[in-house]
């Protein structure tokens, strides 16, 4: 067939024309769509995808810190400092700028049936949002007048709340602070109220029971950070004398130096290899009631050891009539 051209304008040829615009227009359109809609699914991937910003940090939190790493550090958005006593007395008398109180006591409490004890998850959780802490803090923990055990025990109870990673010990506390001549205050700074959802790492504080199957367990150290005579069972006010069977003592002020600060990791292996504790054994440590044995806890943490708290001690222990004991000259392991 023989093809005919037809004139511009006429009709036909106008109405072909047009119609050939409006299908290239509507392709045009069609390819502008696709393209909106395939990059608004790939940023939505890519929201879904990033993750949500926390704190910078390298790794888990060093067990403990110097003053000038704090200074150094003072002014982070996600730091919060606590200072850790038995009374607030001292801590209207001069504190760490931006530090908050946190008694002893609100932690760790007497209960009718032991002292100094863990509690309940729910009263711990209350008490770090009260202090303006959340997941994504970073915690330094500050003793006041020497105080190492109850510091150390605060960073056991982190530990079990699954925060560890995120805690640090000012080592020296705030004596040590001050020696390195830095500011204090006495205001008592504004908290907004943390969201925290603890992450329990249960393991951490333990007790009599599952020390009970441990006793004879390879690659597992008991440790009594009593003073040697209480090990000896001379004394302590408990309801049976002596120590826990095959447990190795190490008494917890031989960590420290004069100032109260950890001892060097070389040193603190030495104690530990002096006490007879093995490197890379499971330990559980323990003491009259849970807290002088904290020190001992963190030490075993800086090492690397993987470490238990026995959370009543030898309170606990001792009181048991189905737990043994053993003594220098006696020993009754048999129960």
């Amino acid at each position: 067939m023989k093809s005919v051209d037809l004139p511009s304008q006429h009709p036909i040829a106008v109405a072909v024309t047009t119609y050939t615009f409006a299908v290239h227009s509507l392709e045009r359109q069609l390819i502008m769509i696709r393209t909106l809609v395939t990059a608004l699914y790939m940023n939505s991937l890519l929201v879904v995808c990033l993750p949500i910003p926390v704190i910078a940090q390298d790794g888990p939190a060093p067990v403990l810190v110097t003053p000038a790493w704090l200074s150094n550090h003072l002014s982070d958005q996600y730091l919060v400092v606590l200072n850790v006593a038995q009374n607030k007395r001292d801590y209207r008398r001069g504190h760490i700028p931006g530090a908050q109180f946190l008694w002893v006591s609100s932690f760790a409490a007497a209960n009718p049936e032991l002292s100094f004890e863990l509690q309940p998850v729910d009263n711990l959780d209350t008490l770090l949002e009260g202090l303006g802490i959340s997941n994504a803090s970073r915690i330094i923990l500050c003793g006041v007048g020497g105080n190492v055990s109850a510091t150390g025990r605060m960073y056991a109870t982190l530990d079990y709340l699954g925060m560890a990673d995120r805690t640090s010990i000012l080592d020296g506390g705030f004596e040590a602070w001050k020696a390195a001549g830095y500011s204090v205050s006495r205001d008592t700074p504004p908290v907004s109220r943390g969201s925290f959802t603890p992450h329990l790492h249960t393991d951490a504080i333990v007790d009599g029971d599952y020390v009970k199957t441990k006793l004879h367990s390879g690659g597992f150290t008991i440790i009594d950070a009593r003073a040697p005579q209480f090990y000896a069972g001379n004394g302590g006010g408990v309801p049976r004398a002596g120590h826990i069977p095959g447990a190795k003592n190490l008494f917890y002020s031989l960590l420290f130096d004069t100032t109260n600060r950890y001892l060097p990791d070389d040193s603190l292996r030495a104690k530990f290899a002096q006490a007879g504790i093995e490197p890379g054994n499971e330990i559980v440590t323990y003491c009259h009631v849970g807290q002088t044995a904290s020190s001992v806890y963190v030490a075993a943490k800086q090492l690397g050891y993987r470490v238990h708290l026995y959370d009543g001690s030898f309170e606990d222990w001792s009181g048991r009539d189905d737990l043994p004991i053993e003594l220098p000259a006696k020993k009754d392991s048999t129960k």
